[in-house]
């Protein structure tokens, strides 16, 4: 009877042991380095120091530093991303950020562009700005089995950080110089082309003044040397006093009451130019429209069928500059009901459409 309660005894402490042995296994996780994904990726230890205190492996004098997780690898590595980046006051944003002519302008060498595909892989690159990885990398990860979760360090070296915002800023107000340069040395500086080129310069601008923000976090005696760079503001002041000096002509026939001229107006307006009713200026936005009458099969409803053909234009060069064409059909009760309908569709459309369309236009010029 005693052998027997003894055999059983030792069955309870081994299934006990190997309970509590599958535990500890369980609790343990993997970790890595990024940098060499074949080192310590897939040994069993106890969560890093670095989850809970980055700077413990990476000290604040000499890096930024903030983890990240999330319940996989990638979203770990962006979140941990997204976290470092909230110390400059900012989010991740998407990789097709930028403006189409801020990339044409980059991939031209006109404005600074950081690439670093080593640093960080291709599946992050395509999900983020390459402006909020500038100088970021991902050296440790580590996932957590027993939570189901991955962790990431994302780290910044300042000295890293400094040279590289540095050199980019300096860039980017050489582009800046330049096209203020291009203008003053214009024939006719007060014009649509140098109108989009202090367009550009602005948004040159807010670039550098983002640069400049997180180069005062990384290391503030080295943001002083940049405190003379033209700023957002500057800019902007140049480039409305400009458009103050480009009158532009509405001519909007079919119009008594003046709501489609006034949808024109407000758009220009909005950009900062003033609008006449005279034929003699440069520049000129053109509307023809064409409205008819048709009746429902019941003759309950009225229609309006309306066709506007309009167009800013330049009457220098003879450029049709912003084309902009509208057709459609209103009804109502009354034709006069109908027709008022018809023109608010059109001025719907001039506020949406027809500022879009001015808007890449703008963009289209190749200021650099």
């Amino acid at each position: 009877m005693s052998k027997v309660k003894s055999h059983s005894s030792n069955l309870i402490r081994k299934s006990l042991l190997a309970f509590l042995l599958s535990l500890a296994l369980a609790g343990c996780g993997s970790s890595g380095n990024a940098a060499k994904a074949s080192g310590s990726a897939g040994k069993s230890k106890g969560i890093p120091d670095w989850v809970t205190g980055p700077s413990s492996a990476y000290p604040k004098a000499d890096y930024l530093s903030s983890t990240g997780f999330a319940a996989d690898k990638k979203a770990a590595e962006i979140d941990a991303i997204n976290e470092l980046v909230s110390i400059f006051g900012q989010n991740v944003t998407s990789a097709s950020a930028s403006s189409r002519r801020m990339q044409k302008a980059q991939k031209a060498g006109a404005v600074a562009e950081f690439s670093d595909e080593s640093a960080l892989g291709q599946d992050i690159l395509r999900e983020v700005s390459q402006n909020d990885v500038i100088a970021v990398e991902i050296p440790e990860f580590f996932e957590s089995k027993s939570e189901g979760k991955w962790y990431a360090l994302a780290v910044m070296s300042r000295e890293k950080g400094t040279q590289i915002y540095s050199s980019m800023i300096e860039k980017n107000q050489k582009e800046i110089n330049s096209i203020l340069s291009q203008i003053k040395a214009s024939k006719e500086p007060n014009d649509m082309l140098n109108f989009s080129r202090l367009d550009f310069a602005e948004e040159v601008a807010k670039v550098n003044e983002g640069y400049l923000k997180r180069l005062t976090i990384l290391n503030p005696p080295a943001a002083q040397n940049f405190a003379s760079i033209s700023t957002p503001v500057q800019i902007h002041k140049l480039k409305m006093e400009m458009a103050a000096k480009i009158p532009v002509c509405v001519l909007v026939d079919e119009d008594a009451d003046g709501r489609i001229a006034k949808a024109f107006q407000e758009v220009m307006s909005s950009f900062g130019f003033n609008t006449t009713l005279g034929s003699n200026e440069r520049y000129v936005i053109s509307c023809k429209n064409h409205f008819s009458e048709s009746t429902s099969s019941n003759e309950k409803t009225k229609f309006c069928e309306y066709a506007s053909e309009c167009a800013l234009n330049d009457t220098y060069s003879g450029e049709t500059l912003v084309p902009l064409s509208i057709t459609g059909r209103e009804g109502s009760p009354t034709y006069q009901n109908a027709e008022i309908r018809a023109k608010q569709k059109i001025s719907a459309k001039i506020k949406g459409d027809f500022a879009k369309s001015f808007e890449k236009y703008l963009g289209d010029f190749a200021a650099f």
